[in-house]
């Protein structure tokens, strides 16, 4: 089961210094061409992936966190801009905001740019903005304190949560938010749905949430809002999910990644390895990544001690068709022994090469490393660099 909202409640505790920004925001976000900044690299501090250095590349990439990166070419030289500290037309008079949700649409990606200076308990009632993949200006398409970007992107859902809660007490299992999906131009094209809070996913039929107070699964119509049969149990803990299919997971005594076919209702099941589980530290939950032939499925998992304490995480890629699991080349990232809570700490993304591309970010979020795997061989990494992104996505991803 994942914990709500704990990346969210820390969040809410930062304090983020304010930095004036003189350029036209949307030419700033897309144009590499003058103002891009070298991102100095941190030698002394020891490095989160292991493998070989990496010698150029082809990436363009997309990181969010307290900042926003449109990456081209080398990954340390990076251009990009604040959306942050009340200071960027996208997001006025706030104190701070941070790049959350990241989701590839056509053209370009959608961001949801969550508000974290209200001290809101679930979501931060932020902007969601469509960022073109070329020259163009970005636009804010909708609010929202979390989205769902529908098969195929050209649908988001988004759900506007609740601002506040009676004295920090939580949310009922009942309770229920505006729901709708709207396209990239931000014209609503679906009816307000009422629904449980917790939006995870969308499938072709409609919205999935997985409730935050009782975790319970479930598929909505979006045409009628009303509740569609989902052929998984009610303890499915969600993944990630495409037109007709779900990804979940499941606990117990042998716990396992699942896909099923919401068509048909079949599936395979994968095992995942001894001592490794799926984190639950966030909502919203970090996207699992399908490659290009959606066959292969890479997401981080969690390794556990015999006391059941998070010690490591590492990137795994599942093969739907051998029904297999295995851990990128390298090492685990070990968390801090003194660490009392475990922060997402990586991030995988298929580009439309077949490459995949992770996103190592330290515990404590002051510095973070990316790198590739091509599928064959080690590890290609870059120099550690400084600064806190909390989200990947590589162009042209599923």
């Amino acid at each position: 089961m994942r914990l709500p909202g704990r990346r969210t409640w820390k969040l809410a505790g930062l304090v983020v210094v304010a930095v004036a920004i003189v350029a036209v925001i949307a030419a700033v976000l897309v144009n590499a061409g003058g103002h891009a900044r070298r991102v100095a690299s941190v030698p002394s501090l020891p490095p989160l992936l292991t493998g070989v250095p990496a010698r150029g590349s082809h990436a363009r990439l997309f990181l969010g966190g307290e900042n926003f990166w449109w990456v081209r070419g080398r990954p340390w030289a990076v251009a990009g801009t604040l959306l942050r500290d009340g200071l960027s037309p996208l997001l006025p008079h706030h104190d701070g905001a941070e790049v959350d949700q990241l989701a590839a649409v056509p053209g370009g990606v959608v961001a949801h740019l969550s508000d974290i200076s209200t001290g809101i308990t679930y979501g931060a009632l932020g902007r969601v903005v469509f960022i073109p993949a070329a020259p163009g200006p970005a636009r804010v398409i909708g609010r929202a304190t979390v989205i769902a970007v529908a098969p195929g992107g050209r649908r988001v859902w988004v759900q506007t949560g609740v601002q506040r809660l009676n004295h920090g007490e939580g949310v009922g299992a009942g309770f229920r938010s505006p729901t709708w999906a709207i396209n990239l131009s931000g014209r609503r094209v679906s009816p307000v749905l009422q629904l449980p809070l917790g939006l995870v996913g969308a499938t072709e039929q409609g919205p999935l949430t997985q409730n935050l107070a009782s975790s319970r699964l479930q598929l909505w119509s979006g045409v009628t809002g009303r509740l569609i049969r989902l052929p998984v149990p009610s303890t499915a803990d969600f993944v990630a999910a495409g037109r007709d299919r779900l990804v979940w997971a499941s606990f117990g005594r042998s716990p396992a990644l699942h896909v099923t076919d919401l068509r048909t209702g079949s599936g395979v099941a994968i095992g995942l390895p001894k001592h490794w589980v799926l984190p639950s530290s966030s909502y919203p939950p970090q996207p699992a990544s399908f490659d290009q032939g959606g066959r292969r499925l890479a997401l981080p998992l969690d390794r556990t001690d015999s006391a059941g304490n998070v010690n490591a995480a590492a990137l795994f890629v599942a093969d739907t068709a051998t029904r297999t699991m295995r851990m990128i080349p390298g090492k685990p990232v070990p968390f801090p022994a003194a660490a009392t809570e475990v922060a997402d700490t990586l991030a995988g993304s298929w580009d439309r090469h077949g490459d995949l591309w992770v996103l190592a970010m330290s515990p404590d979020y002051g510095y973070y490393q990316l790198g590739f795997w091509t599928g064959t061989g080690p590890l290609h990494t870059y120099p550690i660099a400084q600064d806190s992104p909390t989200a990947l996505l590589a162009f042209g991803t599923r």
